[in-house]
């Protein structure tokens, strides 16, 4: 190593071309990565669809909902599993656990479903399998107009989606909203029952009617093929078939002599609205591992150029555009950074004067621009948390090469020749340097191994760390020497009279010879520290700082689209009031496009509509959070809208959970599973803090129980399978084919006129065997019931889940804990109360990162054991550690800081980084005491020579985080925070308490 070293400063100038190529690769490196605004996460979910038409929601869950649960349990990596049986349709949802095998378990999913098609219901369709669930949105396009239908915004969209589509780093754009057009054929069921006819015999000719069959080719001098043209052209096509011909009479009914045949919209339409106006959306996803924010500005250049082709009243918004934001979020963290710098920088001038700053500062540029390198070739993408990584090892950087430096400029100032005193101020601090770099890599290591959503949210913290430490202790080895042979020179003066240097100096003696009252004050502090983190509030993750929030509402009427859209538009009459918001945008009858990763997943109803807000808090002046703006807009919809739930939702960071508080129910009785849950809603209002109440069953409604009579259907020939047959094509339709026209396909649909009770008693039935037809009504009596509208199950357990979520000031963790003691005494029978909401992720999450420390514990202990070779000075190394929780627990408390995932990060982070000090001021006091010092003498000469490095280093670190603590991120904020005031108390204390701790274990004199 030391020949390497040698030779790197003789041979300066390839050393320096070599650090050249770093900066330049690395600069080249930060403009390519592919840069985004937070981290890609991958929710390993998967959402099974199947339709069953006309089945109850009972006989959904039990024929289909219950088989698919049991065939998922058997594949590898199942977790579990939430399902959704409503009439006609089945809707499982999977997750894997943490770590599985992502791919494997997809292949393995399909290959079971498959297998599984033949064990459903005939009439059950394919099950439609969707494993792609996190893509999110890029950028989402309003296009509306005043005097603009549906249909024209979709021509003008479809002409910008296919110039959008031409954009390299584009993937696909779709359009939203659009209202999709179908034939509808309603048969007037009086009509009907003139004839022998069926709801089943039109479906079949039409269907026989709209078909080509290829015809072949007669075979001459020539070959000629022969075309039957039979398919429809037009809906005057459908009109004018023939349905039935009389036997008597020979006079043919047409299809439009007992149906209505227009065309008509969709039923599953949803609607969106851009600012209450009609609209359709250009949802855009960007080509993955590419620069979102290049191709951001080739998108904006290609709308500018065709906003000229649009008429002047069609309006075109961005209503999501992630280049613009990945922009800002970039720039912003790199002036952070760059802010770091400088203050680091400065603080290295300062104490170390121009020449030696010069030399020592050079770690900085040239670490980072060698991280980006290696970024790059890992494929870590820049965005605000591999940002924030790289800010918290901004000070550590020159850690290593002030050391060296420092080590350098002793040995020049003792008149050393200027090569030997490169080369031997290295071998001087090589291994304690190369130690103190390894236990805080070591303390990372960890970290990468944090088995969740929440770990993968912020694994580049770790990774970045790592990668950018090794970087400069590598500059410090070869470059810090090569630059410091060229511009160090010994000093004039190296006697300095700090203050600071006198009091420590002074503290330390008292110390030593009071070693028992000083211990005691430190474990009283540590005591203390641990009582103060009990009082913290507790947080999983805050909210994201995003100028978007989000509303769902969700109408009494399930089945009722008009009455869904009604409250929507009486939501609007609100936000149109508000100052704060800048526009917004809804989608009536289905989610919006995914426009926020965290976002949790939405499935179509009627009864559903969500709206996104974009806001400005500084146009009002009225509130300074989002939370305050929310709490606020939340009053103000409770007070004013009824006939549903309207909830306003704050976007979430790593893994959502819904609310903070989540108490799932579960039960075989779902009366049971329903009055439990009404109790802990009752139970959730007396407590102070909660807020937007709720529960996600649906209220019973009223169904119509037709029990088929077996004897009398055999009477008249008639099937159980006739009977919901034709039921279900009068009341749910029944698409037997398409209409082609000018490039367009629209479904043909046939249903029944029937509106009452009466009507779907007079329906005939015809029979598959007799051919004869009955009433309805003479073979199954009609009767009303109770039905629930969907059945939920958690885990193939039916389930319903009860949330709240907390008014700003409160915390979540103590009002599940009130809940708890107010459900002690409850009975609620055979019913499983189950809490799943952020206490149960802070205490899952907490635990690993728990786990995480213990490892980094026992990798640092094994390291130092390796440098010192022995038990005991290792661990008077490790009480840095517990010296440093002091610091971050009163750092936390002082900035009124949370203790969340990212505050704890930084606490467990700190395990490597403080015993730094440590490391280099236990060497020293060994180097002293092999000179025969007395362990007192050691310990003060030690902390004496090695005051000006340790201080150093600490205000380097401490103040490289000023911008992130200051940066106002409510993610890093406590990370940073942690950090800072961890490290600065842990190097006060280390100054005396290590050496105070060492002389009483090491009593005898070398």
């Amino acid at each position: 190593m030391m020949k390497a070293i040698a030779a790197a400063i003789r041979n300066k100038k390839i050393t320096f071309v070599m650090a050249a190529a770093v900066m330049i690769f690395g600069l080249y490196n930060y403009f390519m990565i592919p840069k985004q605004e937070d981290p890609d996460i991958t929710p390993p979910f998967a959402m099974m669809t199947a339709i069953y038409p006309g089945a109850s929601p009972e006989i959904v869950e039990k024929l289909v909902t219950k088989t698919i649960e049991d065939k998922l349990v058997e594949i590898e990596g199942y977790d579990y599993s939430q399902s959704y049986s409503r009439n006609s349709a089945s809707i499982v949802i999977m997750r894997l656990r943490n770590g599985a095998d992502i791919d494997k378990a997809w292949a393995a999913l399909r290959e079971k479903m498959d297998d599984l098609q033949n064990e459903l219901p005939k009439d059950c369709g394919k099950i439609d399998i969707e494993t792609d669930l996190a893509d999110t949105a890029g950028m989402i396009i309003s296009l509306s107009g005043e005097k603009y239908s549906y249909e024209e915004l979709e021509f003008f969209a479809e002409g910008l989606k296919s110039e959008l589509m031409k954009i390299e780093g584009v993937s696909r754009f779709d359009i939203d909203g659009v209202q999709k057009k179908e034939v509808k054929v309603v048969a007037d069921i009086s009509k009907l029952n003139q004839y022998m006819l069926s709801l089943q015999d039109l479906v079949n000719i039409i269907k026989a009617s709209n078909v080509e069959i290829p015809s072949g080719a007669i075979e001459g001098s020539s070959t000629i093929n022969v075309m039957v043209s039979s398919r429809y052209e037009d809906i005057e096509d459908i009109k004018n078939t023939v349905v039935y011909v009389s036997p008597e009479s020979g006079i043919s009914v047409r299809l439009k002599d007992i149906a209505r045949v227009e065309m008509g919209l969709e039923d599953s339409n949803y609607k969106v609205k851009y600012n209450g106006k009609n609209s359709v959306l250009l949802t855009g996803y960007f080509v993955k591992n590419k620069n979102i924010v290049e191709v951001g500005k080739k998108v904006e250049k290609t709308m500018t150029k065709l906003m000229e082709k649009l008429p002047e009243d069609l309006v075109l918004d961005k209503i999501l555009f992630q280049p613009e934001d990945v922009a800002k979020a970039t720039n912003d963290f790199i002036l952070n950074l760059i802010e770091g710098m400088i203050f680091v920088i400065i603080v290295v001038f300062a104490g170390m004067g121009l020449k030696n700053a010069i030399v020592v500062s050079t770690a900085i540029p040239l670490s980072i621009m060698a991280t980006f390198v290696i970024m790059s070739l890992l494929g870590i993408k820049i965005h605000q948390i591999s940002i924030s990584a790289l800010i918290i090892a901004l000070g550590m950087l020159v850690d290593n090469a002030i050391v060296t430096s420092d080590a350098i400029q002793v040995r020049l100032d003792r008149g050393d020749d200027r090569m030997d005193a490169c080369v031997g101020g290295v071998r001087e601090v090589a291994v304690p340097v190369f130690t103190s770099t390894l236990t805080t890599v070591a303390a990372f290591i960890p970290l990468l191994m944090l088995n969740s959503v929440a770990g993968e949210y912020v694994i580049s913290v770790p990774l970045i760390v790592i990668i950018s430490l090794s970087a400069s202790y590598i500059t410090a080895l070869f470059v810090t020497p090569s630059l410091a042979y060229i511009f160090f020179k010994p000093s004039k003066d190296r006697k300095h009279n700090y203050s600071a240097r006198k009091f420590f100096m002074s503290l330390l003696d008292k110390a030593l010879k009071r070693r028992g009252r000083a211990v005691a004050l430190s474990v009283a502090a540590f005591a203390l520290s641990i009582f103060m983190a009990l009082q913290l509030g507790l947080q999983f993750f805050p909210y994201a700082d995003k100028d978007m929030m989000y509303i769902n509402i969700t109408s009494e009427r399930s089945n009722d689209l008009a009455k869904t859209e009604e409250i929507t538009e009486d939501v609007f009459s609100i936000l149109e009031d508000q100052k704060e918001i800048k526009f917004y945008t809804a989608a009536i009858g289905d989610g919006l496009p995914k426009f926020y990763n965290a976002v949790p997943i939405s499935t179509p109803s009627k009864d559903f509509s969500q709206i996104l807000l974009r806001v400005d808090l500084k146009k009002g002046g009225r509130f300074k959070t989002n939370s305050e703006f929310s709490d606020y807009l939340q009053s103000e919809i409770d007070r004013k809208i009824a006939g549903g739930k309207v909830v306003v939702k704050l976007l979430e960071l790593a893994e959502p959970t819904g609310a903070p508080v989540v108490v799932r129910v579960s039960g075989k009785d779902m009366d049971a599973l329903v009055q439990t849950a009404g109790l802990i809603k009752s139970l959730l209002k007396e407590i102070p803090g909660t807020m937007n109440i709720e529960d996600d069953h649906a209220d019973r409604i009223y169904q119509y129980d037709v029990a088929l009579a077996p004897d009398l259907a055999a009477y008249y020939g008639l099937s159980s399978y006739d009977v919901q047959n034709e039921i279900n094509i009068a009341l749910m339709g029944r698409v037997p084919s398409k209409l082609r026209q000018q490039g367009s396909e629209y479904n043909i649909k046939v249903e029944g006129d029937i509106r009452s009770k009466e009507e779907l008693e007079n329906l005939a039935v015809k029979s598959s065997v007799t051919g004869n037809k009955a009433l309805l009504k003479s073979v199954a009596p009609i009767s009303v019931a109770h039905q629930y509208p969907q059945i939920k199950k958690y885990n193939r357990e039916m389930a319903v889940m009860v949330l709240s979520d907390v008014k700003t000031g409160y915390n979540p963790v103590d009002i599940e804990r009130s809940l708890g003691e107010k459900l002690k005494g409850a009975d609620v029978g055979n019913v499983s109360i189950i809490f799943d909401g952020e206490r149960e992720k802070i205490v899952q999450y907490f635990g690993d990162l728990g786990v995480s420390a213990i490892f980094a514990v026992m990798l640092v202990y094994i390291i130092l054991l390796f440098q010192f070779g022995s038990f005991l000075q290792p661990l008077i190394i490790l009480i840095t550690i517990p010296l440093s929780v002091i610091g971050s627990i009163l750092g936390l408390a002082l900035f009124r800081q949370p203790l969340s995932f990212t505050a704890l990060l930084g606490i467990v982070s700190l395990a490597g980084i403080v015993v730094n000090n440590a490391i280099l001021l236990v060497d020293f006091i060994n180097a002293e005491r092999s000179e025969s010092k007395d362990v007192n003498t050691a310990c003060i000469d030690a902390v004496n020579k090695r005051f000006r490095p340790i201080m150093l280093t600490t205000i380097t670190t401490v103040i490289g985080l000023i911008p992130l603590a200051l940066g106002g991120s409510s993610l890093m904020v406590p990370m940073a925070v942690s950090l800072m005031s961890g490290l600065m108390i842990s190097t006060l204390l280390t100054l005396v308490v290590i050496p105070v701790v060492y002389s009483i274990f090491e009593k005898k004199a070398a």
